[in-house]
């Protein structure tokens, strides 16, 4: 495990990169934690737990798809930090709050490693007409192999990631990728699988894997990507 630390101080605001749905105060500071795996894969669905030193109170937070948990911690305070996920515990031990003027916000990077008896990353093997969603016989096998998989595994949860290569208006590749992801989650919960358990989400042309030049790379960038969460 591996724990850095890094804090900067906003007198009037903060960096652009830096999106919060909280805002640090005068007297709280604004604590972002980043959650990966051993490879900076950001780990969705942990949870952080942050205890006082002082009076044990007890502060939490669940990572996002991005792996970022935000909590509000008192000035001039010391606290204990443990990450849970899928029944395993890390304890990153005691850090520190600084007391210092104007507001303040803190970045922690937690590092964890999960096993698990499943693939990380894998493509589903099916097929859609030019511009279309609806799924064939032929993929509806495929995803009823998916389901099974996550019927034996109770605590797999999953991103159903979409993408297309950059043939076509970019905005018609990102709403059609969306809508192939949405339609296998759909067909996932009509097999039994909870949609709390599923994330749809399209990324049109943006994360190819293939070079877009070739025919070859183009069909390799047209895929549904199954992520573990």
């Amino acid at each position: 495990m591996k724990i850095t630390f890094a804090f900067l101080l906003y007198l009037v605001s903060y960096c652009a990169w830096a999106q919060n749905t909280m805002e640090p105060t005068d007297y709280d500071a604004l604590v972002i934690y980043k959650v990966t795996d051993d490879k900076g894969v950001p780990e969705q669905g942990a949870i952080v737990k942050v205890e006082s030193i002082l009076d044990k109170s007890l502060k939490t937070d669940t990572t996002d798809l991005e792996g970022i948990a935000e909590i509000l911690l008192k000035k001039g305070t010391s606290h204990k930090i443990v990450v849970e996920k899928q029944a395993l515990k890390f304890d990153f031990g005691q850090f520190d709050i600084p007391k210092q003027d104007g507001k303040l916000t803190m970045e922690e990077n937690l590092q964890i490693q999960v096993v698990t008896n499943y693939k990380k990353i894998y493509n589903l093997k099916i097929h859609f007409a030019p511009n279309r969603a609806e799924l064939y016989e032929a993929a509806k096998k495929e995803i009823d192999k998916l389901a099974e998989e996550m019927k034996k595994n109770p605590a797999m949860k999953i991103e159903i990631a979409g993408h297309t290569d950059n043939v076509g208006d970019a905005n018609v590749n990102l709403q059609v990728s969306q809508k192939r992801a949405s339609a296998i989650k759909t067909y996932l919960v009509e097999k039994g699988i909870s949609e709390k358990r599923m994330i749809a989400k399209g990324y049109g042309k943006t994360a190819p894997v293939g070079d877009n030049n070739t025919e070859e790379g183009r069909s390799r960038n047209r895929r549904i990507e199954i992520r573990m969460l």
